[in-house]
């Protein structure tokens, strides 16, 4: 769907409503779960597993970079510690393994500090074997997201389904030849800042994550 113009959504939870319109053929289904990227991804997401009854959870999808290389991404990393690596651009920049070793680790406790706090003592969903409904709000870069399909793919993901609520015509053209499923709202033709898609944008807190993470929808084997 192209447009032209775009209204803006009044609220995250706006668009996450919108979205599980989109999404109505996963209602209830036991062997699909939601995932959202924090932050701005978990209010959106969670709307989407609520409606459709879906149990949801947070993936933090960190890119891996070396200092004194610039801000060059050399692979990305989740906070479970799934990875993949650039090697082309591992062997032209010369980098030793201890190099990679160390860049791995220090994203590594980077993420798994950042889902702490959002997670404390919430169990991860298990992704093997399930299709994944993975969320943004607009605020995550193309190949964050591109990044992340492939990254659940690594967890033997059955399907991995995108839903954004607005992605320029070129990211959603991307999106769509990497995920087995792409859901936008709107198409426009060049880039939007995702703060010009809702009336409010204020982002949320860890603090605010980890409240809305905690009255999301579970799984229902950890629930029993």
């Amino acid at each position: 769907m192209q447009t032209t113009s775009l209204k803006p959504f009044p609220t995250r939870q706006d668009a996450g409503r919108a979205l599980a319109r989109r999404l109505t053929h996963f209602m209830a289904a036991c062997d699909t779960i939601v995932l959202g990227l924090p932050k701005g991804g978990v209010a959106v997401g969670i709307e989407i597993a609520r409606i459709l009854g879906l149990p949801f959870d947070v993936l933090l999808v960190g890119r891996i970079t070396v200092p004194g290389c610039g801000d060059t991404p050399l692979g990305a990393i989740t906070s479970g510690g799934v990875r993949m690596l650039n090697c082309a651009m591992i062997d032209n920049l010369h980098l030793t393994e201890q190099d990679i070793r160390e860049a791995v680790l220090r994203k590594s406790l980077e993420l798994a500090e950042r889902e702490h706090a959002y997670r404390n003592e919430r169990p991860s969903l298990e992704v093997a074997d399930r299709n994944v409904i993975l969320v943004d709000d607009g605020s995550s870069s193309c190949a964050i997201l591109r990044s992340a399909v492939r990254l659940l793919r690594r967890q033997h993901a059955e399907k991995v389904i995108v839903a954004v609520p607005v992605a320029c015509h070129n990211s959603a053209c991307d999106l769509r030849m990497e995920a087995d499923e792409f859901v936008a709202l709107a198409e426009p033709a060049s880039n939007v800042p995702a703060a010009k898609c809702f009336e409010h944008f204020e982002t949320p807190t860890h603090d605010e994550i980890r409240r809305m993470l905690k009255s999301a929808p579970m799984d229902a084997a950890y629930t029993n």
